[in-house]
């Protein structure tokens, strides 16, 4: 399949700009507000897998495993961190949003956020140390661009393939910069993200050429 054009149109990404916003203000609030308080809405929003196996017992509401699954997509470690996500996003979010259109778009950033903290559950059910950011949700979005954009000699499949292994790295370095025992990169949560961009891609392009 030939690579699709680059979007001439102008377009506002409105979801991008509104999804940075939020991010950003999420990210003010978390640096006003005092240790216990993070500690709490790291707890209630960050993605902790214990909450989402405890839940499947009965033992939590349905809508604390909600806040675990969503939340953490809207939370981050320090600046460097939400800063490189932040970037991330409204670079390929600028060329998906109007290809995909808006409502599509955000399903792909959504879903994608899902699935990656449905792996990093998978992976380690048990854990109570909170994984933040939207990571898994913009590998998503990596690797929607690349199935979609990608030019490589190779395919599109292995350059999805080359930008994840980037990703990743460079979440390592901004988990290595975020400092602090109450915090991890979650890893499978990159690679849930990815393998729910390249499912959704060619789908969600169909819809909008067909809308």
């Amino acid at each position: 399949m030939p690579a699709i054009a680059e979007p001439e149109d102008n377009h506002p990404a409105t979801v991008m700009r509104v999804l940075v916003m939020l991010n950003a203000i999420v990210a003010i609030l978390m640096g006003l507000a005092g240790s216990e308080a993070r500690q709490v809405l790291l707890f209630w929003a960050g993605l902790v897998p214990a909450r989402l196996t405890l839940a499947v017992d009965g033992q939590l509401p349905v809508l604390g495993a909600a806040s675990t699954l969503f939340g953490h997509m809207f939370l981050h470690g320090g600046a460097a961190h939400l800063l490189m996500n932040m970037v991330m996003l409204i670079a390929i979010g600028r060329i998906l949003e109007p290809t995909l259109g808006s409502r599509r778009f955000l399903v792909l950033y959504l879903v994608s956020g899902l699935a990656g903290g449905l792996a990093e559950w998978a992976w380690s059910p048990l854990s109570t140390i909170p994984a933040v950011g939207a990571s898994g949700a913009i590998s998503g979005l990596v690797a929607a661009q690349a199935m979609l954009f990608g030019q490589s000699k190779r395919g599109p499949l292995m350059q999805a393939l080359g930008l994840a292994v980037a990703w990743v790295v460079l979440q390592v370095l901004a988990g290595a910069a975020m400092g602090g025992p109450d915090l991890r990169i979650a890893i499978m949560a990159h690679i849930g993200g990815f393998i729910a961009g390249l499912a959704l891609a060619r789908p969600l392009m169909r819809g909008a050429q067909g809308a």
